[in-house]
């Protein structure tokens, strides 16, 4: 029998993991991976809500790629794609699962507002589908099979329940709580 001993440490880094990442070893300066992580995050947020997932999906696929990008660099997978995979992930974990196909067609209306919407018989989106699958596989295994997270929000509630003034309270450690996650 398997004994349940908290969450886990081996998301927690110290400040030099933090500043030697694998993208950091691969040249990709401070503050460039920094931005990466904020538009990762970014697309994650505006593909989630395209998809009407709940914001808890939301959360949990951007630290899904927050930790992806603590072993990984950027210069080996690319931001764009690793975003859909962590939301395609999070929506399935936290039980509101959506088709590939819609998140590949709403990942790709976002990113190239431009282009006319994929034809998902074309070498394309099937390209892209197999690529996406594949890759929920890496992160997975990245990840260690660890898809529990335990997120600050619902921490934020439990104890915005004891203080008088909830929602002036509430809403700023909630505010605080989302922003910590883009990075």
């Amino acid at each position: 029998m398997a004994v349940h001993r908290g969450p886990s440490t081996k998301w927690l880094f110290t400040r030099e993991q933090l500043e030697n990442t694998p993208s950091r070893r691969c040249g990709i300066e401070a503050d460039k991976e920094l931005a990466y992580r904020q538009q990762a995050a970014n697309l994650i947020q505006e593909i989630g809500q395209r998809l009407n997932v709940s914001q808890l999906i939301i959360n949990t696929a951007i630290v899904y790629m927050h930790r992806f990008y603590m072993i990984h660099s950027f210069t080996k997978f690319n931001r764009n794609i690793i975003s859909q995979t962590t939301l395609f992930l999070a929506a399935k974990v936290e039980e509101q699962p959506r088709k590939l196909e819609h998140v590949i067609k709403i990942a790709h209306a976002w990113i190239n507002p431009q282009d006319p919407p994929l034809d998902t018989k074309s070498n394309a989106f099937q390209q892209q589908a197999q690529e996406l699958v594949a890759l929920e596989t890496i992160v997975l295994q990245t990840l260690g099979f660890e898809i529990t997270v335990d997120h600050p929000h619902t921490d934020v509630v439990r104890c915005s329940q004891l203080v008088t003034d909830q929602a002036a309270v509430c809403g700023v450690l909630y505010k605080g709580s989302v922003l910590a996650h883009r990075g």
